[in-house]
């Protein structure tokens, strides 16, 4: 019986090739069973090999070309609104540099109201109750100094002179009636003046506001015109075309395989170098028997 060798150990870089190998066929089987072929209402997609890649290592990888193409009805629909879009883009340019520069602009508040503002309410009263004031007073003046005048030619031909005790008290009287009529005039001129300074106030505050309003809105135009444009041009729709079930393949494991028969082998080498090791321990006790009889003899 003829002794059995141990088994060899595989090669690692013949492993490792045959490993890739697997691999890549196996990736080239998944993607030609992946690369599905359709026809939609909305158009076509083909693969078609195209080629070939090869690897650092020297493996050949099978190349594709995905081809889309619509019906001729979803090509001039496409057609158009790239068409549209392409025409816009030059107001779109020209909007977009208009809304940088009124969107860095800071906003001015010295606006026409603003003087009346920085018064204030209290200020305005007080300058509108004077502007009032002013107003009465000057119609009042001349009607009290004609009044004083004829008050003191009537004293005189009543030959009340000047200083008497009767002239004193007949001008005591003419000036107290004098001030009540300015008093008068002062408080009506006061409560006048509260609510047209009040309204002032207002209409500049409402004027205020609709100058910053304005301003704003000039800030935002462009911005909102420029989205408005953006909105109102047609977006290119997604390819119409439905994407095909992935199908997978395991790669073929080369590495597994090669261990599992070499130690397949082994056991089978092990098993007999067993059966040989019995056999020779077996021949050997034959032997030690024989030469132990023939010393007895």
């Amino acid at each position: 019986m003829s002794k059995s060798s141990a088994p060899s150990p595989p090669d690692p870089t013949a492993t490792a090739a045959a490993q890739s190998t697997a691999d890549v066929n196996t990736a080239a089987a998944q993607t030609a069973l992946n690369d599905v072929n359709q026809n939609t209402p909305y158009g076509s997609t083909t693969y078609n090999p195209t080629g070939q890649y090869t690897t650092p290592s020297g493996l050949t990888v099978p190349t594709y070309t995905q081809t889309t193409q619509l019906t001729p009805l979803a090509q001039s629909i496409l057609t158009g609104e790239q068409t549209v879009g392409a025409n816009l883009m030059p107001t779109a340019q020209s909007l977009a540099n208009e809304a940088s520069t009124s969107a860095t602009t800071p906003l001015n508040f010295n606006t026409p109201d603003s003087a009346t503002l920085n018064e204030g309410p209290q200020l305005l009263d007080q300058n509108v109750t004077n502007a009032l004031y002013g107003q009465q007073a000057g119609f009042l003046n001349p009607q009290w100094n004609q009044q004083q005048q004829l008050l003191q030619d009537q004293l005189s031909r009543q030959g009340i002179p000047v200083g008497s005790d009767a002239y004193n008290n007949a001008m005591e009287q003419f000036n107290n009636s004098k001030t009540q009529a300015y008093q008068s005039a002062q408080d009506s001129a006061i409560g006048a003046g509260t609510t047209a300074a009040s309204n002032l106030f207002n209409m500049a505050l409402t004027g205020q506001q609709q100058n910053i309003a304005q301003q704003q809105t000039a800030q935002s135009n462009p911005l909102q015109l420029l989205s408005s444009l953006f909105g109102a041009a047609p977006q290119t729709p997604s390819q119409p075309i439905t994407t095909p079930t992935s199908s997978t393949v395991s790669p073929t494991d080369v590495v597994g395989a090669t261990g599992l028969s070499t130690q397949a082998q082994l056991s089978d080498y092990q098993a007999q170098l067993a059966q040989q090791n019995a056999m020779f321990g077996g021949l050997s006790s034959l032997g030690g028997a024989a030469i132990l009889g023939a010393m007895l003899m």
